[in-house]
């Protein structure tokens, strides 16, 4: 192999290298809508655009979460609805993909017995 030849095939390989690393950049990874959900039910929820909200409610009075700490958790997605029965958080509504991770977080952190999530993405 000649140097010239050589030269040619070893930067068209690191301009290769460079392209593949910068093209990754920023992209978040795939994330299925029950990635954060503690129960996969491999379903697909997509398509409801309904906007109707109402009011938390409470069916008995052990719980474990806040109904506070809830109806705070959810104020940023008026398109979500929160209710809490026997300690389980059931989401309803819709939200953007982009959100469903965060809004996720926020109502693990209120440590509920499970979250049963009935969202759908838009």
């Amino acid at each position: 192999m000649t140097l010239p030849t050589m030269k040619g095939t070893v930067m068209t390989f690191m301009l290769l290298a460079a392209l593949f690393t910068f093209s990754c950049k920023g992209k978040e990874e795939d994330k299925s809508i029950d990635a954060t959900s503690t129960e996969n039910t491999g379903r697909d929820v997509t398509g409801d655009t309904s906007t109707a909200t109402s009011p938390i409610t409470t069916t008995t009075d052990s719980m474990t979460v806040n109904e506070d700490q809830l109806r705070d958790a959810i104020k940023d997605y008026p398109n979500v609805t929160a209710t809490v029965n026997n300690g389980e958080v059931t989401l309803t509504g819709s939200i953007e993909r982009d959100q469903l991770p965060k809004l996720m977080q926020r109502v693990q952190a209120l440590n509920p017995k499970k979250v049963n999530n009935n969202l759908s993405i838009k």
